[in-house]
């Protein structure tokens, strides 16, 4: 059997200030292999175990999901210009460092109506957390 390396629980809980986000029109399924939500994140890819294995999901259709812990219940938190937003992760980001967020369109728009600077928005603080905290 294959140990998985949890690379997101050391990161939880820990606001990282001077962080960003971007916008993404990406549908289908994500890194997770879960369907991307209309808000919803990719996250860094270091935030990935490369070796995590694909198993059956309890899902209707029966589809394969990925086994890695930043797949499961987990949210980014982003605190922008006076408001907050939390939204789950269901996709990677393999541009990102784990202070850039690619969110949905509908989800940037929530923090950024004004669509930003090139779809850019910058110090953001950015807490990643389980979505039940």
């Amino acid at each position: 059997s294959f140990v998985i390396a949890d690379l997101i629980t050391p990161q939880l809980n820990k606001p990282i200030s001077g962080g960003e986000f971007t916008f993404t029109g990406a549908t289908g399924r994500g890194a997770c292999g879960l369907d991307i939500g209309n808000l919803s994140a990719g996250v860094s890819s270091s935030l990935f175990d490369s070796s995590s294995q694909w198993v059956p999901s309890d899902l209707p259709d029966g589809r394969y999901v990925l086994d890695d812990p930043v797949c499961k219940g987990i949210c980014v938190q982003i605190e922008y210009k006076g408001s907050t937003a939390v939204f789950p992760v269901d996709n990677e980001c393999a541009a990102c460092d784990i202070d850039h967020v690619n969110l949905s369109t509908e989800a940037f728009l929530i923090l950024e109506p004004a669509g930003g600077k090139n779809g850019l928005a910058t110090n953001a603080t950015i807490t990643y957390l389980f979505c039940n905290s």
